[in-house]
């Protein structure tokens, strides 16, 4: 064996660990389940663009965690244009739609662009049969995502799971009272014990595989905080950019640092304002606390039996958990929601198109 084999093989292993190192501590999955939600839901296509034929409808796409999205080309100039609007005849014919004046059509000197939301505006709407249906596609392209799977499956097992415990609780299957509704071999008891383990350990899978990005998270929102870290505000924006936006600052430091800058793109041509710093103080701290919790729960769980275990720690802390972690996802629904209404519903490039050759041919 070569003197320079084991070396070879030690510095491969150590690149290789340091980039599995880098992608893990740069991947950005969603915090939490309620967190996943409540962004989901505020991305989520509405009744309006389930009927839009060119904007809407079966055009709408989702991006790998489960948020809405439109794809979008661009024309020779640069101009983001919808994936179904490819003639250069019909974006000039919106841009003379958007110049009428008085009923005169004004065709020149046009200097400002039809946005994608004017492009997709048109008088025809999806009958309400084929809303449904467009509904139903939607929902399948959500479920066919990476974050939107993992959320179909782990939450019909907390509902499953978690509807079983309260009919359980409520005494809903007498044949299991045997001998009696609470004596500690009834098959009641028993399935109590392990459907609330199932629970805790479906807790576990957010609250301890997710704490790694958690306290990285924290360790951003601290470097913001306290120093107006350009760098950490950054990948803060890119962890919650469904529903956060970052404060003047962010913006002045970054034209500064590049000379500048443009508009960012969005659907309806308008970017939201920033939102409130507290705002995601908020989300990162609770979903840091929910982590705390589910390890105080764990505890209680897994260091006591069914017999000897308090009462009253189960549901406590099951419910402090659950609550720290539903008022993020309140957070992100409720600041998500009012970014779409304004800025539309997320787009991504794709490709350009040469609109000139096109409309030649």
């Amino acid at each position: 064996m070569s003197q320079d084999g084991p070396p070879g093989i030690a510095g491969r292993l150590r690149r290789a660990s340091v980039s599995v190192a880098d992608t893990l501590i740069n991947f950005n999955p969603q915090p939490g389940m309620w967190a996943a939600t409540g962004a989901a839901i505020a991305q989520a296509p509405n009744l309006t663009e389930l009927r839009q034929p060119v904007g809407g409808g079966e055009n709408i796409e989702f991006d790998e965690h489960g948020h809405s999205s439109r794809t979008v080309v661009t024309d020779n100039s640069g101009a983001p244009i919808l994936s179904t609007v490819l003639s250069r005849t019909a974006t000039q014919a919106l841009r003379e739609q958007i110049e009428k004046k008085d009923g005169v059509v004004q065709t020149t000197n046009l200097q400002r662009r039809p946005t994608l939301a004017e492009q997709a505006a048109t008088e025809e709407k999806h009958g309400w049969g084929e809303t449904f249906l467009n509904g139903l596609k939607a929902a399948w392209k959500f479920i066919c995502t990476p974050t939107g799977f993992v959320m179909t499956i782990y939450g019909l097992n907390i509902v499953a799971w978690g509807a079983m415990l309260f009919f359980l609780l409520l005494g809903a299957a007498p044949a299991m009272n045997h001998p009696s509704k609470d004596s500690n071999d009834s098959p009641r008891k028993k399935w109590l014990e392990i459907d609330s383990q199932i629970l805790n350990a479906l807790f576990c899978v957010t609250g301890f595989g997710l704490a790694p990005w958690r306290f990285r998270d924290l360790y951003w929102l601290m470097q913001v905080r306290f120093k107006k870290n350009h760098h950490a505000m950054k990948r803060l924006l890119e962890q919650n950019k469904s529903w956060f936006r970052p404060p003047v600052w962010y913006h002045d430091t970054e034209q500064n640092s590049e000379g500048g800058g443009e508009k960012r793109v969005t659907f309806t041509g308008e970017v939201a304002p920033p939102t409130s710093l507290w705002k995601l103080s908020f989300v990162v701290w609770m979903m840091v606390w929910n982590t705390f919790l589910q390890a105080v729960l764990a505890a209680f769980m897994w260091a006591y039996n069914r017999i000897n275990r308090p009462g009253w720690a189960t549901g406590t802390f099951i419910g402090l958990g659950c609550g720290v972690s539903l008022m993020a996802g309140l957070m992100m629904w409720w600041e998500g929601r009012k970014v779409k209404k304004i800025e539309g519903p997320a787009i991504k490039i794709t490709e350009a198109v040469d609109l000139e050759s096109s409309d030649s041919s």
